[in-house]
């Protein structure tokens, strides 16, 4: 916005506009430029809301799974050292 406005202000100067109708215009656009980033910020404001719900849902689906997972959970026995190689019963661990 101003940016747009010392763009406006210096265009006009060497112009020579009359100073009512220069401010008219750098008026008009300040307030255009104005609207055009409130629009912009609104934008990216929903984006980052949707992208943080969008998080918080993939972090409780998450916990819901890890939490079924433990349930079921099976833990396998290491084999040790002395162990290893060892048949058992006619099985080989």
């Amino acid at each position: 916005m101003l940016l747009a406005g010392a763009m406006t202000s210096i265009c006009l100067r060497i112009m020579r506009y009359e100073m009512e109708t220069f401010l008219w215009i750098l008026l008009m656009v300040l307030i255009v430029f104005y609207i055009i980033g409130s629009v912009v910020r609104h934008v990216l404001d929903s984006f980052e809301a949707e992208r943080k719900k969008a998080e918080k849902e993939a972090a409780e689906k998450e916990a819901a799974e890890k939490e079924v997972s433990d349930e079921g959970e099976v833990i396998m026995k290491e084999e040790t050292p002395d162990t290893a190689g060892k048949v058992t019963e006619g099985v080989h661990t």
